[in-house]
Order: structure tokens, then sequence, then C-alpha cells
């Protein structure tokens, strides 16, 4: 889980360096424009990005030496596109190119996971920069007050509504009334593990989901 999370938020850093840099890092080789996800993971010893001891507000459930995990390896890996270089990771440089914006993650614990990852690389590489972090219900807000930068996370497991009736829990499929979260965010990440998760014997509670034309059923 540990790995596959990394490889979801190196996709997220590729979109946000994409986002922020827009075209400054097209290769005029490859149709004009660099494919940032063809490539390869690469051993360097300068990685990781963050020293976990340092950042104070990571979950324990999210902190795998202080757990027991033996090995480092896996923190050495970067990503290295076949056709181009990316940037290195440079905090100060990314909140000041998306100052005043609102980035938002929105799913289970994998955007969780994701969520303070990114959180924590930001702190570390400005540990002087003023920082607020509140949770209200089920979104939790990381805030750079310098920089006027959000960092969302919005715990939302199955993305569209969930109702009880009397017939059972719902996922309504045909509403998402908690997206009205999302109106004004400028990058929206979502994750639906979830969806992919509940067959047969992964089902949560051994509980059965039945499909029917307004919704799923939990029975």
């Amino acid at each position: 889980m540990v790995h596959s999370t990394i490889e979801l938020l190196l996709l997220l850093l590729l979109l946000l360096v994409y986002f922020v840099h827009g075209n400054e890092y097209y290769d005029k080789n490859i149709e004009g424009m660099c494919n940032f996800y063809k490539g390869n993971w690469v051993y360097d010893q300068s990685y990781p990005l963050y020293d976990i001891s340092k950042c104070p507000f990571i979950e324990k459930e999210f902190d795998c030496l202080n757990n027991g995990r033996p090995d480092h390896y896996f923190l050495k890996y970067r990503w290295q596109p076949i056709s181009c270089n990316l940037p290195r990771f440079s905090g100060g440089e990314m909140l000041s190119k998306l100052k005043g914006k609102n980035i938002m993650f929105v799913g289970d614990s994998l955007s969780l996971n994701e969520w303070q990852s990114l959180t924590c690389m930001l702190h570390v590489s400005l540990p002087n920069a003023k920082y607020t972090s509140i949770r209200t219900g089920g979104l939790s807000t990381f805030t750079f007050p310098e920089y006027k930068v959000k960092l969302m996370f919005s715990r939302n497991a199955f993305l569209v509504d969930m109702v009880n009736t009397s017939n059972g829990t719902i996922l309504k499929l045909n509403s998402i009334q908690a997206g009205n979260l999302w109106k004004g965010i400028d990058v929206l990440i979502f994750n639906t593990w979830h969806w992919w998760l509940h067959t047969g014997r992964k089902q949560p509670g051994r509980k059965k989901i039945v499909v029917l034309s307004c919704g799923l059923i939990l029975l």
C-alpha cells in the first residue's frame, strides 16, 4: 500500500509541476511536449525529500519507519521521464507559484496519506513558514498564510452521497451533494480506491452490494 501511495503522490506532483510551470518543461523532440508518465524509477541517494521525524503532524498510522518497517530503500527512488528532466522539488517555489490557490484531496485513507505527505514535504522544505491545521468534521485544512495557499483533505470514500433508508444504507449514484465543497477549488485530486475494493470477500463487513437503478444498497 505504501508503494502504491508513493506512486499516486508522484502522479499528483507531476500534475502540479505541469500546473505550476506550464510549458516550461515541454520537450521539442517528442511532438513538442514532454511525456511525464513515460519513464522509470531510478535510485537517488539524495532522497527522500523529507525526514519524517521532522514532520510533527504526521499521523502515527502513516509513519512506516517508527511502526517497524526495517528497510529504507523504497524511499530512495524518484521518477525519471525518458524525454526530459523534472525539477527537484522546491517547497518555496511551489508555494510561490500556487499563491492564492486552493488544492483539495477527495477520497479515503489513500488521499489522507497523499495530503499528509505533501504537507510534510512543504513544511520540511520551509520549516520557518507559519502554518495552521484545522479539522472540521470530514474536512481538514492546512494553510500557509504567507502564501495564501490551502491544502485540504475531504474524507469521502465513495464520492457520491450515502444516505440511510428503511432498506439500509444507499449510495446515491445520481447525487453528489458533498460536491458543494469542491466549488471554487483550483486543483482537485480524486481517489476511487473503494470502488475497486468491495467485491467478493473484500466487501466491508461481508455485506452484499446490490446495484439498483437509483444507486447501490448495502444489505
